[in-house]
């Protein structure tokens, strides 16, 4: 076919392919590009017909079909774009929109549709068309054609560069330009939202940048052992037997927990070349609102790996969306299920391992909370091979009850910080060494004095926390160094002792002066915490402290206890220890402690622990020191009741509540209770209450009476038990008031002393009281087999029974007889020197109980045991 009859043959297909490009631009929908390409179509109608310039027509024409190349690519672009966007279906058509209503290309497709429609007017002046006359026409103005043709062809191209490429900005950048606009804004929206949901996540700002001083502090070059083995369990290389994923670091208070969490996180959180990446991190911190607050731990972890997680974050927003919807205040277990844990289980398995670091769980004030806190915490490091936990606290029991069993030893290592104490004494060394030394003014004077460092650092003793207050002391009092380094080295001098001065200013810190001024009740909560601590000889846990000071709650112990930190600890066993025995000293010495709001009188401090004894002794109380104690009591230590109170008596000072509680306690069960396990009437027995009871009570006209009646009372009791302890039968005797006269004639010179200050007459009415009281004893005893059990088991009659009925331990004195009467008989029988002796061969003496502190005795005397449940009846009826 000859090249002309070609060209014809592309011609005459233009228009149906125009129309399919028309068709196209209709499913973009590009504003103006549809119009233009149905002006092409009308124009190429108007063109093709004029065959007899075929050489201008065809050049024309072969514009048009580039043009029609250029919309048909723009349509094709868009399309692209749109559908390669990686946005949602909302997404591409706000993207399609934005794209088609672009003022750049709108005004481009403006400027083409208006020179189509120029052309279009050219075009009407051409002459010529179909047929044998449109022919003729075309020939006779073939040259009109020539020109007319020849001017569009110019126009049609100038027309097709402006759309192109106007302004050297080609059509394709300006599609590709809005596309990346629209794209750009609509990320920057999708992020401003994701952030609004990451802002709406409920936090405290408790990461460790935001740790104070307290517990940031940090000496770099300490603690190397540690930080080796956290190395090693970073890299799952420890334990090398094998590696747990969840470090537990304890130890009591002011050993430096805090400071070794923070710089794991500071260690963990910049560096770039280390495997494990901290991911988030809590700083408890009691009484600062938020900071103690568990309902926020698990979403501030959440937002916190947000922000540092990029592989994290759309997990976490995805999880947010959900859980913002039903409140951002939730319960803490919501938090943690339908919002952390949702969100780093859909993580990648291959996920970079994690890092989250909780310090100070044991300033949580939601106690009750902490250990479904940890179990989450746990159950997390189990599901998630990438995650790794470590948690530093004190050990309390709440806590330990959570990582310590064996439960959790396969996922769990357990560092304390108490068993490495000795080995780190270097690090106090190197400590002082590294700060005192660069304290102003100190430097100087460590160079005209070198040896005074090292006098230091032998009173510190290896005691992180003495050299720390050191420091922090010495940083205080910069002017006249000389004097103040000698305070801190001298034992004591006519000035305060260097440790007084940081005791005192301890406790002014953590409780200013003026706070105590200005809230009586904080003043008197203080106190009687210090005074528990310090003059109790028991060991005591928080929990006995706010057992026993009614005024304490169990948050109040350990707030107070938290304050003074830097002084006090929580030892292994969880009691509340001073760093140092000085401490006690200086508290109950005036001449040491020289702010009375800090001192606590001693003499006054012992008669209310007195009474803190006497008012919690009861049936059920003495029970729970007998057998386990229930939940609520498990961690109280009871033995303070029954040890203590006549202790305290003995170094207290008379006051009016404890006249009242002396005086009740020697007409009530709570005698009975004392005497019938503790020894009070043996010979050459040294500790005898009634003694201390009669000293503390002198300035007391009640002191007779009190006396008299603990003598009386006491007697009639040792008396009941023999009685029953002697009767084939059990059954509790019947005692008069001769009985008892005479047992007082036979007590032991110590006790004989005081007789003659007292009254010792016993009248029927005080016989009726004493049995009524007795009944009720028994009633309770017999209660159930256990308590009567726990009660009677192990029993001996004891030198002291012996004593009171005349039988003397060597058998030279005869003995009396002691009537018994029985339940069931007016008859009485006599427990008589024979009965005696044949239950204690040889004259030995045998203990009352096997419980109550008289192990000794004991030990010392060859106890020889009644049988609980003889032939014939119970022991108690």
């Amino acid at each position: 076919m000859p090249p002309h009859k070609a060209i014809d043959v592309v011609l005459d297909a233009v228009p149906p392919i125009l129309e399919l490009v028309g068709d196209a631009l209709e499913a973009v929908s590009v504003p103006g590009l549809p119009l233009i390409a149905k002006g092409l179509n009308l124009l190429i109608e108007r063109v093709i017909v004029i065959r007899k310039n075929k050489e201008a027509r065809n050049a024309f024409l072969a514009q048009t079909n580039e043009l029609k190349i250029v919309i048909n690519t723009t349509a094709v672009k868009v399309n692209a774009i749109v559908a390669g966007y990686d946005g949602d279906a909302q997404d591409k058509e706000e993207l399609k929109e934005k794209i088609k209503h672009s003022d750049d290309l709108q005004k481009r497709i403006r400027d083409l549709q208006s020179t189509i429609d120029d052309l279009r007017g050219r075009a009407g002046e051409l002459k010529g068309g179909k047929g044998f006359r449109g022919s003729i026409k075309g020939f006779v103005y073939g040259s009109w054609n020539q020109a007319i043709l020849s001017d569009m062809k110019d126009e049609m191209k100038r027309a097709l560069e402006r759309f192109k490429l106007a302004g050297s900005i080609s059509i394709e950048s300006i599609v590709d330009s809005v596309a990346q606009t629209t794209k750009r804004i609509q990320r920057q929206l999708r992020e401003a939202e994701d952030q609004k949901i990451i802002d709406s996540i409920p936090r405290a700002d408790a990461g460790y940048r935001s740790v104070d001083e307290l517990k940031s502090g940090f000496m770099q070059g300490t603690r190397k052992e540690l930080f080796v083995e956290l190395e090693q369990w970073s890299t799952g290389r420890f334990p090398e037997d094998k590696p747990k994923r969840f470090y537990y670091l304890g130890g009591g208070a002011g050993l430096g927990k805090s400071s070794i969490a923070h710089q794991l996180c500071v260690r963990y959180g910049t560096a770039e070349h280390l495997s494990l990446r901290l991911g988030a991190s809590y700083f408890f911190v009691r009484g600062r609102g938020d900071l103690e607050d568990a309902r926020l731990v698990f979403s501030t972890l959440a937002r916190q790996l947000a922000v540092s997680q990029p592989t994290l974050r759309p997990h976490i927003i995805s999880a947010a969306r959900e859980y913002l919807n039903h409140g951002d205040r939730q319960q803490m277990q919501h938090a943690f299920e339908g919002l952390l844990r949702k969100a780093l289980t859909a993580a990648s398995a291959d996920q970079v391992p994690i890092l989250l670091v909780i310090d100070g769980v044991d300033e949580c004030k939601d106690r009750n909370l902490v250990p479904s806190l940890l179990q989450s915490l746990l159950a997390l490091v189990r599901e998630l091979p990438w995650l790794y936990v470590f948690v530093a606290s004190r050990p309390e029991p709440h806590i330990l009850s959570v990582v310590a069993p064996s439960g959790s030893a396969d996922i769990v290592h357990h560092m304390r910080l108490e068993d490495t104490l000795e080995d780190w004494g270097d690090d106090v060394k190197f400590y002082l060494e590294e700060t005192v030394p660069k304290i102003p003014t100190y430097g100087d004077f460590l160079d005209k004095h070198p040896g005074s460092l090292e006098r230091l650092i032998r009173r510190a003793a290896g005691v992180f926390i003495f050299a720390r207050i050191v420091v922090n002391f010495l940083d205080m009092h910069r002017n006249h160094p000389e004097e103040w380094f000698e305070l801190v080295l001298s034992g004591g001098g006519p000035a305060m002792s260097p440790l007084d001065a940081l005791y005192l200013q301890i406790l002014r810190s953590a409780f200013p002066p003026e706070d105590l001024r200005a809230s009586p009740p904080e003043h008197k909560r203080l106190l009687s915490f210090l005074r528990f601590v310090v003059l109790e000889s028991h060991r005591v846990n928080p929990e006995t402290i706010a057992f026993y000071e009614r005024d304490l709650s169990f948050d109040d112990v350990f707030y107070i206890a938290d304050r003074l930190r830097s002084v006090l600890m929580i030892d292994k066993a969880g009691d509340l220890v001073p760093l140092h025995a000085s401490f006690g000293e200086f508290l109950v010495d005036e001449h040491r402690c020289s702010d009375a709001l800090y001192r606590v009188d001693k003499s006054e401090g012992h008669a209310h622990l007195a009474c803190a004894c006497l008012a919690a002794m009861s049936f059920e109380n003495r029970t729970y020191y007998l057998q386990d104690a229930p939940p609520q009591h498990t961690r109280v230590n009871f033995g303070v009741m029954v040890d203590s109170w006549w202790k305290h008596v003995k170094q207290a000072k008379y006051t009016v509540e404890l006249e009242e509680q002396l005086s009740g306690f020697v007409q009530d069960t709570r005698l009975v209770l004392h005497m019938w396990i503790y020894t009070e009437f043996r010979p050459e027995f040294n500790n005898y209450s009634v003694r201390y009871i009669w000293d503390c009570l002198q300035p007391s006209g009640a002191r007779k009476v009190i006396c008299s009646e603990f003598l009386k009372f006491g007697i009639y009791i040792k008396l009941w038990q023999l009685g029953v302890l002697t009767s084939p039968s059990r059954t509790p005797p019947e005692i008069i008031s001769d009985d008892i006269s005479q047992a007082i004639q036979r007590l032991p010179h110590n006790h004989q002393e005081l007789l003659p200050g007292l009254d010792l007459a016993v009248d029927n009415s005080r016989l009726t009281q004493y049995q009524a009281i007795m009944a009720n004893f028994m009633t309770q005893i017999n209660r159930d087999e256990a308590t009567k059990e726990l009660w009677c088991k192990d029993f001996y009659v004891n030198e002291e029974h012996t004593c009171l009925i005349g039988q003397d331990s060597n058998r030279s004195q005869p003995s009396a007889s002691l009537p018994v009467t029985t339940s069931s008989s007016s008859s009485t029988t006599s427990v008589t020197q024979e009965m005696i002796s044949a239950l204690i061969p040889d004259g030995s003496t045998v203990l009352s109980s096997g419980n109550g502190g008289l192990a000794s005795d004991a030990a010392d005397t060859g106890n020889i045991p009644l049988p609980i449940d003889p032939p014939g009846g119970g022991l108690l009826g």
